[in-house]
């Protein structure tokens, strides 16, 4: 017996869609790498940025900066980990930043970015910065950027435990030159293994693909 056309489509287009599902990795986080608002100088101040929330207000509520192989100012990073601009916490005082992430109970995500400290900062203090996913801080002390201009790369394996996840960046240092934070830039955070609709899918188009090998075994 010839199995009907559409049962065959279905299988086909199930398992091409959940094989796609699997290996796609969905990038969750708005305007990682701050390029979303474009400065016209190596450093601006602006009381809003895309997919940001800042932990005051104000005209001075975030700090962007645009740092390029050509130049930039004096003292600040002379390039972007990624694009042409990026962030730095603190503007007057210690601040912090976050961003509400769409998420599945029970997902595992993939997190990373990159980050550095003002190789300016008074008295070479470095910068600290701590990194919470939800309510559970990700480093067992501060993470230290350093005050030479080279950016350094984290990455953590995160799981959720809800349909939403707060993912936030907290300046704690250095307290003797608040004014002087991380520079962050380059966040991401995508899925890490298919999530539980998927490998329905991906059960779904294997079940049927199974199906039409026996079938067709038999009518051999």
């Amino acid at each position: 017996m010839k199995l009907p056309a559409t049962l065959l489509n279905l299988a086909a287009m199930t398992t091409l869609l959940s094989a796609g599902a699997a290996s796609a990795a969905t990038e969750l986080v708005v305007n990682g790498s701050f390029e979303s608002n474009p400065i016209n100088s190596g450093v601006e101040q602006v009381s809003s940025v895309t997919g940001w929330t800042s932990s005051i207000s104000g005209n001075s509520a975030f700090e962007i900066q645009k740092g390029t192989t050509q130049g930039g100012n004096g003292g600040f990073m002379p390039a972007a980990a990624n694009g042409v601009q990026y962030l730095e916490l603190n503007t007057d005082r210690l601040t912090s930043i976050s961003q509400t992430l769409n998420t599945t109970a029970g997902g595992t995500y993939q997190l990373s970015f990159a980050y550095s400290g003002r190789p300016d900062t008074a008295g070479n203090a470095s910068s600290l910065m701590n990194v919470y996913w939800g309510n559970t801080l990700l480093t067992a002390s501060p993470l230290v950027g350093t005050t030479t201009p080279t950016w350094q790369s984290f990455s953590q394996t995160v799981s959720a435990v809800g349909g939403s996840t707060v993912l936030r960046f907290e300046s704690v240092g250095p307290a003797s030159a608040p004014s002087y934070g991380s520079y962050l830039d380059n966040v991401s955070v995508t899925s890490a293994v298919p999530e539980p609709q998927t490998w329905a899918m991906m059960l779904l188009g294997l079940g049927l693909m199974g199906f039409i090998t026996a079938r067709r075994k038999h009518q051999a």
